[in-house]
C-alpha cells in the first residue's frame, strides 16, 4: 500500500511539475518574443516631391538645377563630380521657365539634374539609401516617355547631407536637336522618402 501510495506522489509530483515548468517559460519567453516585435518594427515613409528652386545648404533636401550637357562617352567617371554650368549647353536652376544657353544643332549631349538629399530623407541607419530617392523625367521631343527613371551618379555622400547627378545619355549615344527643333522637358519629379 505505501509502495502505492508513493507510485501515486510521484506520478503528482511529475504532472505538477510539468504545469509549472510550462508556465514559467511562458512566462519567460512572452518578453522575448515582444522585445523582438518592437526592435523589428520599421518606422514608416511617405513619398515627398521636392520642388526645383534655392533651399538653404544642408537644410533641407533640394532640386538643384538641370543641364543640358556635352555628351559624355563615360557619365559615370564625369557626373561623380561638380558641374559647371559654364560648361553646359542650357542651364536651369529655378521653378518652370526656359534654360540658358543654347545646345548646338546636330550635336550630342545629356540631360543632367543635381540634387542634394539630407540624412532624414536618405540615411538608412548606417549608410545612405539610393532605394530613398529617384528623379524622373518626361521629354516627347526627345522621345522620353513619361516619369522614365534617370540613372544615378554619387558625387559625395557626407555624414549629414548627400549629392547626386541624375541623368539622361539616350542609352549612350546622347541626344540631338537638328535646326528648329524642339527638346521641351514637360516634367521633372525628384522624390525622397521621408519619415513620418
Amino acid at each position: 500500500m505505501n509502495k502505492n501510495m508513493l507510485g501515486i506522489g510521484m506520478l503528482v509530483t511529475i504532472v505538477v511539475f510539468g504545469v509549472v515548468g510550462m508556465f514559467i517559460n511562458s512566462m519567460v519567453l512572452s518578453p522575448i518574443v515582444e522585445k523582438q516585435v518592437i526592435e523589428t518594427e520599421e518606422k514608416k515613409r511617405e513619398r515627398v516631391l521636392i520642388p526645383l528652386g534655392d533651399a538653404p545648404f544642408s537644410d533641407e533636401s533640394k532640386f538643384y538645377y538641370v543641364m543640358l550637357y556635352p555628351h559624355q562617352a563615360s557619365p559615370g567617371d564625369v557626373y561623380n563630380s561638380n558641374l559647371s554650368n559654364a560648361t553646359a549647353y542650357e542651364y536651369l536652376d529655378t521653378g518652370d521657365g526656359e534654360m540658358t544657353g543654347t545646345t548646338p544643332k546636330d550635336t550630342a549631349f545629356d540631360i543632367v539634374v543635381k540634387v542634394g538629399v539630407t540624412d532624414d530623407d536618405g540615411y538608412n541607419v548606417d549608410a545612405w539609401d539610393d532605394a530613398w530617392h529617384y528623379c524622373w523625367i518626361t521629354c516627347a521631343d526627345l522621345e522620353i516617355s513619361a516619369d522614365t527613371n534617370m540613372t544615378q551618379v554619387d558625387i559625395v555622400e557626407g555624414s549629414n547631407y548627400a549629392f547626386y547627378h541624375y541623368y539622361m545619355n539616350n542609352e549612350g549615344d546622347g541626344y540631338t536637336i537638328s535646326e528648329n527643333e524642339a527638346g521641351n522637358i514637360t516634367s521633372l519629379k525628384f522624390y525622397v522618402y521621408r519619415e513620418v
